[in-house]
């Protein structure tokens, strides 16, 4: 049940102050007024969104409520009137095309998995393709040029050596594979474990997507609710205000009454104006999301289901976490590529094996020996034994990045516990916390017409009512803050597990009031 501060009619859940004589006929129709105005409480048990439907024009019938509730926050939020909502499945639909986060995870996530192509290309048969052209000059003594054909030869006449000029042009291709690396089978493990990271990058990403849409909306209902309820509450302490100068003039209160009154309306301004920025930037932070500002969003019904984590033990919920968290998962496959990067760094100085064959074509002049075809096949064996101490420097370094990737996935271990135990216990606390300021709320509310009641039957004081009026609206924000709260501790529980997905979103959206 919603208690609020305003009949079904929009008019303030008030009647005049009845005057301090009070007549024997009065006196006697004191109880049928008093029952008068216990009914009059109850029929004001609305649900929020009924506060301001006359200020925005909605009819209050409430199976019109639920086609026009989009149409009441498009009047907060854009001062025109739309019927149809965005609800929270169609904005996540819209982020997953326009988030410039997922855009970059998918980004990074499609570079990172090429490590795996790249070092499975290491043991793939590698052809190149040689082509080349020479000019050469070369000295031979009279005797050795003697005899020969070439046409490009100069005697010199003051000895016995003749300089010679030939041209060569040659074509060829080279076939290797590599029959035995560690470097490179160290590699190709590394980068299974690289893949595997990227790909759970992303999938945290989108997790994190839910969760981070879903907080945007509660955000932007949560704004809405807070600036309807600090602008209904300048209106009660504006209209308690009112009265108590109406009092003074006639003489029955005296002017503290007034004063009082007076600072009571007027620390209300100021939230009112930081309400209002709140719901711009509510609003702003989810267009960041989607990529453009909603028109209406659907608010949540009056009665949301309060249900405690599914298996009830937080240590269950920590061991879930500990196997299906994405960030978890990130962390450790890191920490394994680092590993199997010690061994990739090691194979820099190991022995390789390798085949290869070639076949080339050689146009030369005849004092170079003329036209040539040569094929041949090698097998190669290389130890590089020296490399000036870059390889032992290497696994050195190596070896200290690993220690730093485990220390960071024991640090997402801790930090993956904190967070699922505090999201359980938010959760748990949660259903408490709306339990009590509901109670809150409807005992604000009996307070708040008891002080009217004294006030008017002069057994009470002003400041007295201005109290319990407070107590009523902040009891009234803390129970709206409430539910998003525990929904928004619900999603951060599955999402800290790796359970989070579509569905969830799916199953708010039935929570949310019918388009």
């Amino acid at each position: 049940m919603w208690p609020w501060g305003e009949s079904p009619d929009g008019g303030p859940l008030t009647r005049g102050a009845l005057p301090r004589g009070l007549s024997p006929f009065m006196v006697n129709h004191v109880g049928a007024w008093v029952q008068e105005r216990q009914q009059l409480a109850a029929a004001v048990r609305w649900h929020h969104i009924a506060l301001i439907y006359n200020q925005a024009g909605i009819p209050r019938d409430m199976n019109q409520h639920r086609h026009c509730a989009g149409r009441l926050l498009g009047l907060l939020l854009f001062g025109a009137p739309a019927c149809s909502a965005n609800d929270l499945v169609e904005l996540y639909e819209a982020a997953l095309a326009h988030d410039a986060s997922l855009q970059s995870a998918i980004y990074t996530r499609d570079g990172a998995i090429e490590a795996r192509p790249r070092a499975l290309s290491q043991w793939l048969p590698q052809l190149s393709a040689i082509a080349s052209g020479t000019r050469e000059r070369i000295d031979y003594t009279t005797s050795q040029t003697s005899g020969t054909e070439a046409s490009d030869c100069v005697v010199n006449p003051t000895g016995n050596t003749s300089r010679c000029y030939a041209t060569a042009h040659g074509v060829g291709l080279k076939l290797t594979q590599s029959l035995w690396s560690y470097e490179a089978l160290s590699q190709v493990k590394e980068s299974g474990y690289q893949v595997a990271a990227a790909e759970a990058s992303l999938l945290s990403a989108e997790q994190n997507l839910v969760l981070r849409v879903a907080q945007a909306y509660f955000g932007i209902l949560s704004a809405t609710d807070q600036l309807v309820t600090n602008r209904n509450e300048r209106e009660a302490f504006g209209s308690l205000l009112s009265q108590a100068r109406s009092r003074e003039q006639t003489g029955i209160s005296a002017r503290s009454d007034v004063e009082q009154a007076q600072s009571f309306y007027d620390a209300t301004e100021e939230s009112v104006i930081d309400a209002q920025n709140a719901l711009e930037d509510a609003n702003l932070a989810l267009a960041v999301i989607v990529g453009a500002q909603a028109r209406a969003i659907a608010p949540l019904e009056r009665d949301i289901p309060l249900t405690a984590p599914d298996p009830d033990s937080v240590d269950e919920w920590v061991a879930s976490a500990r196997r299906g968290n994405f960030d978890v998962r990130v962390a450790y496959l890191k920490a394994q590529a680092a590993a199997h990067d010690i061994s990739v760094q090691r194979g820099k100085g190991l022995p390789t094996l390798s085949l290869s064959g070639s076949s080339s074509r050689q146009w030369q002049d005849v004092i170079l020996g003329g036209n040539q075809t040569l094929d041949t096949i090698s097998l190669t064996f290389s130890w590089p034994l020296f490399q000036g101490g870059a390889v032992a420097s290497a696994v050195r370094q190596a070896r200290a990045l690993h220690r730093q990737t485990q220390t960071d996935y024991e640090a997402v271990l801790r930090d993956n516990e904190r967070q699922v135990r505090g999201a359980f216990r938010s959760v748990i606390n949660g259903i408490s916390r709306i339990k009590a300021t509901q109670r809150a709320v409807t005992s604000g509310q009996v307070a708040m017409e008891a002080s009217k009641r004294n006030l008017e039957f002069g057994t009470g004081g002003e400041f007295d009512l201005l109290s319990s009026q407070n107590n009523y609206y902040t009891a009234l924000r803390a129970y709206n803050q409430a539910r998003y709260d525990y929904l928004t501790s619900a999603l951060t529980l599955k999402q800290q597990a790796g359970r989070l997905d579509k569905r969830d979103l799916m199953a708010i959206d039935d929570m949310l009031v019918k388009r």
